[in-house]
């Protein structure tokens, strides 16, 4: 039996490039690190309607096949950064 997540991936991914996947990961750590990431968020999408460049950014859009992706890189870039990290050993 497939777990949620493995099945998220299977899922998130069809036909992922190398370079896709580098330029999903650096867009999904921007919106993740900025303060206000929704507002970032959406002017991508406002310039992806504008530049009608659906190739390159597409997955910004809700039903792109490589959105779910993009949604969970950034929820795990989230993640990351609010997750507290160990202390450094007191010498």
């Amino acid at each position: 039996m497939e777990t949620a997540a493995a099945a998220m991936d299977h899922r998130a991914a069809p036909s992922l490039s190398a370079e896709e996947k580098r330029r999903i990961e650096r867009v999904a750590r921007c919106v993740a690190r900025d303060r206000d990431g929704d507002l970032t968020e959406k002017l991508l999408l406002r310039l992806l309607s504008i530049t009608r460049n659906g190739r390159r950014w597409g997955f910004l859009a809700p039903d792109h096949p490589l959105h779910p992706y993009y949604l969970q890189q950034k929820v795990s870039e989230r993640c990351r950064i609010l997750r507290p990290r160990p202390a450094a050993a007191d010498r």
